[in-house]
């Protein structure tokens, strides 16, 4: 479709250039306000709106405490040269109407009135955007209006799941906070706070005024100018807002309580509304949930009579945005509802919309974006759109423009793109008896939390397998014993030294070759050394598991200990022995261990001794390698999204036959006697002084081993006693 078809015989513009061709003037004061104004002298009206560009979002330390939408509220309550009475009288007196709205990133106050009030109107609202006074009377008195708009969301069933949505979408970006804030932080909001708060962020290079009606552009800049320019340019400090992390899996919240129908909602990411997908993601909205006619509500309410109500809206103003479809259905009904929903999406991303659904999807947008201009008021709000959200107030055009250019297969490009279950947040709300969702999270709960009980495969390998379907990863693990018990005299570090080798060349793979084949697919794969173990760990989509499993086994079965590879992680580990000493704090560890321990292995460190690697060789670490990997002595495990029989079946099949099955000699004990206590220093060339302090305990198998890590938590720590003691008290 495009719109120009709807260009008159005569020659006259099309749709797209009827709506834009009125001129829009764009002015910045010499106080950063910025001013859009479009004339419009079809009728005798106009509408002065005042944007401030701050939100919910913008509330810094006190986010969540809805300060933005309580100083929405308190500049109606007076002025230096009016009280609240006032205002509204002046408004209604010259005809007009004054109201106003906060949300996430902005505040908008604004007077649609007959143009001959222009003056006046302009007037009032710099009067109450600049030199609102905030009576503490006001403060108080309004505090409890706003307690009871509090309660009444807690009592709409609508609102509460369009928050558990944001919340549940959204875990760090400050979206997940109600506009409106929590009661139980709004409550402590103090005048002084808020009076800050207006007086950070209500200054006019934050402000945007926009303007559309019958009034000059002459007259318009004029009393701008004469009401908003003398108020110098503020200080306005930079809020940091946190960014969403990128979603990696799906995320469900249900709410029980006592309600008598189901409510659902299912949230995708999507991106800015600037973007160039937002066009054909608001189309594709419309497609699935935009009318009586649209595909879901034929589907699902007439069809499979499944829902009383859907529909689909995509919401993008800010940084991102949600693809959001809401439903009403009978609670026993919800499982059903989920499920046909997600079947169309999928019929969507796979077969793609017939060209007549598409064309009416573009008409729907199109009418809407007329619809919003029917007014003063609506263009009004559609230049401020354009200035504060997306910083171009001639966005519109492209947008529709985007919006006539777009085909079938762009809808089906989108719903692939930001369809996908890895960014889904589903929310339901309904009466206990229709919680499926809740039943189905308390089923994989349950699964990821049976005990783990070994199976012995590939003659002696004991494998733990934990499925949990949670996210989308699953997590691999081979740890042996190792480490210094294991150790021969002076060899000290072949442990952790042979872990890292591991992960290296193989006879299949060189060792650059595995870092290729292990990153290509956003996996991980890592190898450590400890006091009693060496392990390797390595993590993968489920997707790409089997090419794990061979990377797993490989590294246990064939590693191939290159000369070169050797050398390199080699110099690395003495490298890093020698970091470590200087670091006073580190060092002092190292040398309180030495002290210690004495003779016993545990007196060096899992990475050794510097001179006992220097004449480490090759042929060590391959003794060492045949020492410890035997099928006893290996124990493998696996958590994640995985189907446990399947695991099972692959590691046995990739490691039987091909690790020595002979008995493991376990070694867990030394010689060790405790000297006695004694003081010693040791002393570098630094600027401070640590004080290390060691002390006699169970090792981890003693059933007191617990005794000393609840020590360690109370003396650990700025809340303890000895942080107390040594800090606060001794300083």
């Amino acid at each position: 479709m495009t719109f120009s078809k709807t260009q008159a015989s005569d020659g006259s513009p099309n749709i797209i250039d009827r709506l834009f061709r009125a001129p829009v003037e764009r002015h910045v004061l010499d106080n950063g306000l910025t001013l859009v104004h479009r004339p419009d002298f079809s009728s005798e009206v106009v509408s002065v709106q005042v944007w401030v560009k701050t939100g919910s979002i913008h509330e810094d330390a006190l986010i969540g405490s809805g300060l933005s939408h309580y100083l929405e509220h308190m500049l109606f309550k007076g002025t230096e040269r009016r009280d609240g009475k006032a205002i509204s009288r002046e408004v209604h007196a010259m005809g007009g109407g004054i109201n106003a709205y906060t949300t996430f990133d902005r505040t908008v106050y604004y007077i649609d009135a007959p143009s001959t009030a222009f003056a006046g109107a302009v007037d009032v609202l710099a009067d109450m955007v600049l030199h609102s006074t905030l009576p503490e009377a006001e403060v108080e008195r309004e505090r409890g209006v706003i307690l009871r708009e509090i309660d009444m969301g807690l009592d709409d069933p609508d609102r509460q799941l369009s928050q558990a949505l944001f919340r549940t979408a959204y875990q760090r970006h400050p979206y997940r906070e109600p506009v409106i804030g929590h009661r139980s932080l709004y409550e402590q909001v103090s005048r002084e706070e808020l009076y800050d708060y207006y007086k950070a962020r209500y200054v006019p290079n934050n402000i945007v005024v926009s303007i559309v009606g019958a009034v000059s552009p002459q007259d318009c800049l004029a009393a701008i100018e004469d009401h908003f320019g003398s108020v110098p340019r503020g200080r306005l400090a930079p809020v940091q807002i946190e960014e969403e992390p990128i979603q990696l899996a799906s995320r469900r919240e249900s709410i029980i309580g006592e309600y008598n129908i189901f409510r659902g909602g299912l949230g995708f990411k999507v991106p800015h509304l600037s973007d160039d997908d937002s066009p054909c993601l608001d189309a594709l909205a419309l497609a699935l949930g935009g009318g009586d006619s649209s595909l879901l509500w034929e589907r699902l309410r007439n069809q499979q009579k499944l829902v009383h109500y859907i529909d689909c809206r995509n919401w993008n103003p800010g940084g991102s945005g949600l693809f959001w479809i809401s439903y009403i259905c009978d609670p026993e009904k919800e499982k059903m509802v989920e499920s046909a929903i997600l079947l169309v999406i999928k019929d969507v991303c796979e077969q793609g919309l017939d060209g007549s659904v598409v064309e009416k999807a573009q008409c729907q947008a199109l009418s809407a974006e007329i619809n919003g201009r029917k007014t003063m008021s609506g263009q009004a709000s559609r230049l401020g759109m354009g200035e504060v959200v997306i910083g171009d107030i001639y966005y519109g055009r492209r947008y529709l423009q985007r919006l006539e250019a777009m085909t079938a297969d762009d809808l089906q490009r989108v719903a692939r793109r930001y369809l996908v279950e890895n960014t889904l947040s589903a929310v339901t709300l309904g009466p206990a008896s229709g919680s499926g969702a809740v039943d189905d999270l308390a089923e994989v709960d349950a699964q990821a939390k049976h005990d783990l009980e070994p199976i012995e495969i590939a003659g002696g390998v004991r494998l733990l397998l934990q499925p949990d379907h949670r996210l989308p990863k699953v997590h691999l693990r081979a740890v042996m014993l190792g480490g210094p018990m294991y150790e021969p005299s002076g060899q000290r570090g072949v442990s952790a030294l042979l872990a890292e080798l591991l992960t290296k060349d193989t006879a299949l793979h060189s060792a650059a070759e595995v870092s290729e084949l292990i990153e290509r697919i956003g996996g991980k794969f890592s190898a450590s050394g400890g006091n009693n173990t060496l392990n390797l760990a390595l993590e993968v989509l489920p997707l790409d598991l089997e090419q794990g499993m061979d990377l797993l086994c490989n590294a246990l079965t064939a590693p191939s200990f290159e000369q070169a590879t050797f050398e390199t992680e080699l110099e690395g580990q003495i490298a890093g022995l020698k970091e470590e000493d200087d670091e006073i704090l580190d060092y002092g560890f190292r040398i309180l261990r030495e002290r210690f321990f004495g003779e016993h292995p545990l007196a060096v460190g899992s990475d050794g001794r510097v001179e006992d690697l220097e004449s480490l060789t090759r042929e060590a670490v391959m003794a060492h390698y045949e020492s410890l990997l035997t099928a006893p002595n290996l124990v493998l495990s696996v958590c994640g999204d995985f189907d446990a029989d399947a695991v099972r079946i692959g590691l046995e099949s990739r490691l039987v036959g091909k690790l020595p099955v002979c008995e493991f000699t376990v070694n867990t004990k030394a010689d060790y006697s405790f000297g006695g206590a004694s003081q010693e220093v040791e002393r570098m060339d630094r600027e401070q002084a640590v004080v290390l302090q060691a002390f006699p305990d169970v090792g981890v198998q003693d059933a007191d081993f617990v005794v000393g890590e609840m020590m360690n938590e109370l003396l650990s720590g700025m809340s303890s006693r000895l942080f107390e003691r040594v800090r606060e008290d001794k300083g």
